[in-house]
């Protein structure tokens, strides 16, 4: 699996940052966590073609981890016509939603169920197929946000997609996979709290690497270079376009 950042940004984009998406590549297809970014635009331009994507994955509703589906899917139902995915959506209501918007721009747009898959996220019965498995747990930041646990089912390496957590974690949703197993990479979305509340989560944390997105204030930057004296753990602030492959 080879992880690529297309978009690091906290919920305004910046000149050289665009919101949350990160892609999961293998050697057959590949995957998005989030679509904040403008994904389509970002996957040709990575030089991907839009029949291998297979499914997409949210952590949340808020538009700047999904605004991207829009023109991803509206482009599948008519023009990429031999692409086939899912895309897993945190409610009902934007389920119903993106379906509309597609068909709004008429007969081309219509959107075709067996191709286009709109699922709403159960994690009671997350995805899995050859390539990998995924585990949601239930976060704070909104009603039906989740993290999401992604496992190499031939490696068995294993990388935890924070989303956005509570305010200030006040409702202690870290979840609690990150101090009690080993995890490869921990993806940390920093833009509702400080370093000081997830510092007490960082001393239990099992994670072989800690990668920080999604962060605001940009000042606080500062407070995670700071954590590389430490922890033993490696600590990274990817930017868009970074890559980490097992």
């Amino acid at each position: 699996m080879k992880i690529k950042f297309l978009g690091t940004a906290h919920g305004v984009p910046l000149k050289d940052r665009f919101c949350s998406s990160t892609m999961l590549e293998f050697e057959n297809c590949y995957y998005l966590v989030d679509a904040g970014a403008p994904a389509v635009d970002l996957i040709l331009r990575d030089g991907k073609d839009i029949n291998d994507l297979r499914a997409v994955f949210t952590t949340h509703a808020h538009l700047d981890h999904t605004v991207g589906l829009i023109h991803l899917t509206n482009l599948m139902s008519w023009y990429y016509i031999e692409s086939s995915a899912d895309f897993y959506l945190t409610n009902d209501m934007q389920k119903a939603s993106y379906e509309s918007v597609i068909s709004a721009g008429g007969q081309r747009n219509f959107v075709y169920p067996e191709r286009l898959r709109f699922h709403v996220t159960d994690p009671e019965a997350p995805y899995e197929d050859e390539n990998i498995k995924l585990d949601y747990f239930k976060n704070g930041h909104m009603n039906n946000s989740y993290s999401i646990l992604v496992t190499d089912k031939t490696t068995g390496k294993r990388v935890l997609f924070s989303g956005d957590f509570s305010g200030m974690l006040a409702l202690s949703d870290v979840p609690k996979i990150l101090s009690e197993q080993e995890i490869d990479v921990f993806v940390c979305e920093m833009a509702h709290f400080g370093v000081k509340e997830l510092e007490p989560y960082l001393d239990t944390c099992k994670a072989k690497s800690v990668y920080f997105t999604h962060v605001f204030p940009l000042d606080k930057y500062d407070g995670i270079e700071a954590l590389k004296d430490k922890y033993a753990f490696e600590i990274h602030s990817p930017s868009d376009g970074d890559i980490i492959e097992f």
